[in-house]
């Protein structure tokens, strides 16, 4: 049990359980972590740019350097060949009398030369086979017997008739594959230029990389091959890798221009940086790979230690932060259960916060505000208590009110009638017709009285219909224009050329709008001035009456629109209770700007029909 408390006590306490605590972690790793890793990978990046630029560098002076040993080997073998068939030469004065007329045919001279081109291909180790190639393409002596009385009339290195290199393909009876074979070859010339045959000479597959003069493994993991014009692999530096020699070689060099760069993945599928250098004097191309994991192995091994090394720092981190964030969470956390039971009623709470810090004051400030809230409680309980014995007395005011009102107003009907009687009769005394005169107008006063009461006291629903709002204006003007003329008040007008339409009760919106202008219109002296405006604003259609009189003080606003409340010596005080209770049956609001002195603002927000626009 004590060990089951004792987590339990620390998962409470953990900063991570609440959003506080994991966001102060969050900020502390990434304004912790985030510049290591990005200072480890701009380091990682350059030093690994550096490293592509060496090792591109290096393989090129490889290369070049491979290329043109390739070059001067190639060209030795040729210039050694080119001097057996001077005319000073003893195979050269065998070639001249075995193409005598007298030598032809004859088995001596034949001999003498089969035996200097064995000397002279002992003399040249790098060569596999010598042989002469006579007039008619008929091979007449060859240090490898098989070959002689082959016909060569057809080939191509004896109709060219002069020095020549090219690469052929045989078949490797050990490897069981096809390699190539490189067959070079010289024209034999009397003193007169004329053809007495040609010297020719074969490389086999075995004897390539020294005839070549080409390094085989050059370096861990550097192969370096020679491809010839067709684009087939001629040479490779290691032999164990296994090319097909009648291919084109499968790398990108092959097609680009000579001393080109690049990444791919290789025949063995390995990720390789590569280079090509052209043999000089050859349609030759040498090309270098070096393997991408070779080249920067040791950068990767760099790079896994900096992330092991991270990721142990990120871990002191987050128990650095954890023990920071717990000493700044546990305490707000504190707070949110003390919030949390004051919230639900429990105003009787303090938190236990010993600090010298911000989270102290924070708590002190907590308990005191505590002690306040529960000292205004009472306060509010005792308000609320008032406000509902008044409310229950409004209620049955308004019931009375309403009993009142409707027995008020049939007998009311009735004395109007005989008012109205008693005014024919005596039409012709002018005391008497003034008397009733004034008593028309107090019956006036009184129904009016009455009928406001019955709005604010039993509101009937609204009728809504689709209304255009200019419309609900022009019949304000024409039912205020003749107590606006009577006062001496002018009547303008403002509107925006294209407004939306309201789903309104026409007549009662009127009557809202009618009341607010009489209103205006009994707060100024002749000389002052109506504004009604329409604008579409958000989505709304707001009507402004504006008028010049003496406005109304900033403490008297917030009281216009309790009921009965007036400042006028006629009039009951409802009009404006009941217009903000007409717009708010609309889902709108109403709103009150006054300045003394310069007049006031009665605004209608109504909103508009989705939709829908009317352009005049």
């Amino acid at each position: 049990m004590a060990r089951a408390s004792f987590w339990s006590a620390l998962w409470r306490d953990t900063p991570l359980r609440g959003g506080l605590g994991r966001r102060i972690l969050l900020w502390f790793l990434v304004l912790s972590l985030v510049p290591l890793l990005v200072s480890n990978t701009v380091g990682y990046l350059y030093t690994r740019e550096i490293i592509d630029r060496q090792v591109k560098r290096y393989l090129r002076a490889l290369a070049e350097t491979q290329a043109q040993q390739v070059a001067r080997e190639v060209e030795r073998h040729q210039l050694f060949l080119e001097g057996i068939t001077s005319s000073s030469s003893p195979l050269f004065q065998s070639m001249t009398v075995v193409a005598s007329p007298a030598g032809q045919g004859q088995s001596r001279p034949l001999t003498t030369l089969a035996q200097h081109l064995t000397h002279e291909l002992a003399e040249l180790r790098s060569l596999t086979e010598l042989f002469v190639i006579d007039t008619t393409g008929t091979v007449v002596a060859a240090t490898d017997s098989d070959r002689v009385g082959q016909d060569w009339s057809l080939r191509w290195l004896f109709r060219r008739g002069r020095a020549e290199h090219y690469f052929a393909v045989d078949w490797d009876e050990q490897k069981g594959e096809v390699v190539p074979v490189y067959m070079l070859a010289v024209p034999i010339r009397d003193g007169e230029q004329r053809l007495l045959g040609v010297l020719g000479g074969a490389v086999g597959f075995d004897k390539l990389p020294a005839f070549l003069g080409a390094s085989q493994h050059l370096a861990i993991d550097v192969h370096g091959f020679i491809v010839d014009h067709y684009g087939r692999a001629v040479f490779v530096s290691h032999p164990h890798i296994h090319i097909d020699y009648r291919q084109r070689f499968p790398s990108p060099l092959v097609d680009r221009a000579p001393g080109s760069v690049a990444r791919y993945v290789n025949y063995e599928g390995v990720d390789v940086i590569g280079t090509s250098i052209a043999v000089p004097g050859y349609p030759w191309l040498y090309i270098a790979e070096a393997s991408v994991a070779s080249a920067l192995g040791q950068l990767r091994g760099l790079a896994l230690l900096a992330a092991a090394l991270e990721s142990i720092f990120a871990l002191l981190l987050v128990a650095i932060v954890w023990t920071v964030a717990r000493s700044i969470v546990a305490p707000l956390r504190r707070l949110v259960v003390a919030a949390e039971r004051i919230r639900k009623g429990d105003l009787d709470v303090e938190v236990g916060i010993e600090r010298g810090d911000e989270l102290g004051d924070l708590g002190r400030t907590f308990n005191q505000m505590s002690s306040e809230l529960q000292a205004s409680a009472v306060e509010i309980q005792e308000l609320h208590e008032k406000e509902m014995r008044r409310a229950a007395q409004l209620a049955s005011v308004g019931e009375l009110a309403t009993g009142i009102a409707h027995e008020i107003k049939n007998p009311l009907v009735g004395v109007a009638s005989g008012v109205d009687l008693l005014s024919r009769r005596v039409a012709t005394d002018p005391n008497s017709a003034a008397l009733l005169d004034q008593i028309h107008a107090q019956i006036r006063r009184i129904e009016s009285a009455l009928q406001d009461l019955l709005s604010y006291a039993s509101p009937k629903e609204p009728l809504f219909t689709r209304t255009d709002p200019k419309q609900l204006v022009e019949r304000l003007v024409s039912l205020v224009r003749p107590q606006a003329e009577a006062a001496g008040v002018r009547i303008t007008e403002r509107h925006s050329d294209a407004l939306p339409t309201i789903q309104v009760d026409p007549e009662m919106l009127t009557q809202a709008l009618v009341n607010l202008a009489l209103n205006a219109i009994q707060a100024m002296g002749p000389g002052g001035v109506l504004r009604i405006s329409l604008a579409s604003v958000d989505g709304n259609v707001c009507l402004s009456v504006s008028d010049t009189g003496k406005g109304i003080a900033a403490g008297e606003l917030e009281r216009i629109y309790r009921p009965f409340y007036t400042t006028k010596h006629q009039g009951t005080g409802l009009g404006l209770a009941i217009t903000r209770a007409i717009v708010e049956r609309h889902g709108g609001r109403m709103t009150a700007a006054s300045e003394l002195g310069k007049g006031s603002t009665f605004t209608l927000v109504i909103p508009a029909t989705p939709q829908e626009t009317l352009v005049r």
